[in-house]
């Protein structure tokens, strides 16, 4: 057996290793070292280096060969650029690239490591120290993960054919291996983008500010960036404070110019869809390089960063801020993946700043509302304490009038619109004392006897406009708990408007049911009617019918308004099912007391 058998005997022997630990290992660097040793010490090669892409450049990450020529090449950097252009000029040997040393320009010759040997000139197939053999490394999909290089053959002589097809085969293992490593990094990453926008959105809903900063870290790990920064602009309306936030703080972290940094993007914003862009210290030809992104670059090269992705937090076309990543100039450069995550992270953050805006919005309008609610309550108790007292006096001098036996019309029309007055500012002064009222003083109350007392109360009434008034209530009696004084005003003003709004000749009934959570007072009757556009603002405070028949009744439009807080207050409802010129049913629910 020849030493070349020997060599591929044992390069068998070491491929079937490497498969299999290609197949079943997980740490990239232990198997591409025993690649770069196989090819070593299984087929007879002096040294083996294999390269990983890193963005544009092919970095050594594994050797096979002494000792000493391992400390000199791995962490060796060569552009990319440099190696593909010496592919162009090389012999294809299957996947193998041979690059004779005659094809070499003296720059690319005085950039490589050469060895130590006898250069053979009187034998083509002999070693030249300046030959080159290359194995570029590609994905399945066709892209270029890596690169691996061998020199010194078996005898110093160029590899025959069984040499390079085996040779090819430790290839093929070490493709495989990147691109298991690259999956595994893109799945890897992926997973830790998914949970950082997860805690990124949590965070933010529950405290802005240290939400801000629990997604800064969360993105900073997530991506692997030593700095991550966000800041979001001042809403001036009703957050003029700025709010930022960064991990790690410290001296490196950006101080931006906001009012610069916020404008070029806005600007940006105009003619492009928001997208992350990545910055870089010394810029490829024809990168863009508008004010943003100069802003940034400033910053970027006087911290001593290597490189930036910057993504706008926005909505639509609204920057409302941005947030920064920033990376050493010895890390690998962004991938698609990390950019799309940031956008979607931007995304996020837009949104979540949004619904902040709109939240403190919420607030300011709120208090803004209870305040006029507060004010209008003040003003409608000054106004009836006001007119309830000449009120008072117009009424007892009309009463002494009478009994004095002096009784022309105008007499009755005084006594009759001071009474309606009364009953006005009566209601005001309800509608006002309910709006202030938080609490209730509760007692068992009997619904039945409190609906035969309204119905004995406007029974006069019924009769002399020719309205049948009917009871119908089980008979036993119906306790809630309530507020004996204020409940009872809700029967009363139920039934008095049904009374009110009933043409002669018609009908109310008055229903008492339960069922097993409330008791139900339902008033029904055959009158007017109240329409669909009139059913939206009927409990609201002084809403009167458009209905013109309606109109003639006289009515305050406080007595649905007051009953429905009453109601309210008592954890209660009023409903309403009506149709125009078929009459009305309003049922006051009140539920029974827990157990």
């Amino acid at each position: 057996m020849t030493r070349s058998d020997t060599f591929h005997a044992d390069g068998v022997r070491r491929l079937f290793e490497v498969t299999r630990r290609v197949s079943g290992s997980t740490d990239l660097a232990e198997v591409l070292e025993e690649i770069a040793t196989g090819v070593v010490e299984g087929l007879g090669y002096g040294v083996a280096a294999i390269s990983r892409l890193e963005g544009e450049i092919l970095v050594v990450t594994a050797t096979g060969g002494p000792e000493e020529l391992r400390e000199q090449l791995v962490g060796r950097r060569t552009p990319a650029s440099v190696i593909l252009e010496e592919f162009k000029m090389a012999d294809h040997w299957g996947i193998l690239r041979f690059l004779p040393h005659e094809r070499l320009s003296s720059e690319t010759a005085e950039s490589l490591w050469v060895p130590e040997m006898e250069v053979r000139e009187d034998d083509p197939e002999a070693w030249h120290p300046l030959d080159t053999l290359y194995a570029p490394l590609y994905s399945s999909a066709g892209v270029l993960l890596g690169n691996m290089s061998v020199d010194l053959p078996p005898d110093n002589r160029i590899p025959d054919q069984q040499g390079r097809e085996l040779l090819e085969m430790f290839v093929v293992q070490a493709g495989l291996a990147l691109e298991h490593a690259q999956r595994r990094e893109q799945l890897s990453r992926q997973v830790r983008l998914g949970e950082a926008l997860k805690t990124l959105a949590f965070a933010v809903h529950r405290d802005f500010d240290g939400g801000l900063r629990d997604a800064a870290r969360a993105l900073s790990e997530a991506l692997d960036a030593p700095q991550v920064s966000i800041r979001c602009f001042p809403d001036t309306v009703d957050d003029p404070a700025e709010h930022a936030a960064g991990y790690p703080d410290g001296p490196r972290a950006p101080a931006l110019t906001v009012s610069g940094i916020r404008a070029g993007l806005q600007r940006r914003a105009t003619h492009e869809v928001l997208r992350p862009f990545v910055i870089n210290v010394d810029p490829e030809p024809g990168e863009a390089d508008d004010e943003a992104a100069q802003l940034v670059r400033d910053h970027v090269e006087g911290h001593g960063w290597g490189s930036c992705l910057l993504a706008p937090v926005a909505v639509d076309q609204e920057v409302l801020g941005y947030v920064v990543v920033l990376r050493t100039a010895e890390q690998p450069p962004f991938e698609d993946d990390e950019v799309n995550a940031l956008h979607e992270a931007g995304r996020e953050l837009g949104r979540l700043v949004l619904d902040a805006r709109v939240r403190r919005t919420e607030v300011r309008l709120v208090r803004e509302l209870r305040e006029l609610d507060r004010y209008k309550g003040e003003l409608i108790a000054t106004i009836s304490h006001e007119l309830k007292t000449p009120l008072t006096s117009i009424m007892g001098h009309t009463e002494l009038l009478e009994d004095a036996g002096v009784q022309p019309t105008s007499v009755d029309a005084i006594s009759r619109n001071a009474a309606r007055l009364d009953r006005l500012v009566s209601n005001l002064l309800n509608y006002s004392r309910m709006q202030g009222r938080r609490e209730l003083e509760r007692a068992p109350v009997d619904l039945g006897e409190m609906c035969r007392a309204t119905v004995e109360m406007l029974r006069v009434q019924s009769d002399s406009a020719g309205v049948d008034l009917v009871l119908d209530q089980p008979d036993h009696p119906v306790v809630v708990l309530g507020d004996k004084d204020e409940l009872p005003k809700v029967v009363d003003n139920l039934c008095s408007n049904a009374v009110k709004y009933t043409p002669r000749g018609g009908r109310v009934d008055v229903r008492l049911h339960t069922d097993q959570e409330a008791a139900h007072v339902a008033v029904t009757d055959s009158g007017l009617g109240i329409s669909r556009q009139d059913q939206v603002h009927l409990f609201s405070a002084f809403h009167r019918s458009t209905n013109p028949d309606a109109l003639t009744i006289p009515g305050t439009g406080l007595g649905l308004a007051i009953s429905r807080t009453i109601a309210e207050a008592h954890g209660g409802t009023i409903s309403v099912d009506s149709e125009l010129g078929r009459g009305s049913t309003f049922t006051l629910s009140v539920p029974f007391p827990e157990d």
